[in-house]
């Protein structure tokens, strides 16, 4: 069995984690958001924090959306995820680890291997 027929589902784990552990990090924020009213309530001029807080989720919902089409891809239209994907997350992880060493973006390395893979 391919390791690129469950590349969906890996992504969508990777994924899964990354929200889990933003929530976990980011519980504090996501509290005074939510008692600011969620409404203009991430202003990055005034809460740094906040403003971390959003684009760490919604990178982690992004991220599922992407594992999502592209399991649908393998499962429903039997086609294989074209292989630039797997150069973007190549490179979208690289530049991660780059920037931010002790992050999750090592998880995406291999599985972006597995994609570019013939």
């Amino acid at each position: 069995m391919k390791l690129k027929e469950h590349s969906g589902v890996m992504l969508a784990w990777t994924a899964a984690l990354h929200t889990v552990v933003g929530i976990i990090v980011y519980w504090q924020s996501i509290i005074d958001i939510a008692n600011d009213g969620f409404i203009n309530a991430v202003e990055p001029q005034l809460h740094a924090d906040r403003a971390a807080t959003f684009w760490f989720l919604f990178f982690g919902v992004l991220l599922f959306m992407l594992a999502c089409l592209m399991n649908w891809l393998i499962r429903v239209k039997g086609e294989d995820v074209p292989k630039f994907v797997g150069v973007h997350l190549l490179a979208l992880s690289l530049i991660g680890v780059f920037f931010i060493p002790v992050s999750g973006f090592w998880l995406v390395i291999p599985q972006a291997v597995i994609l570019i893979r013939r």
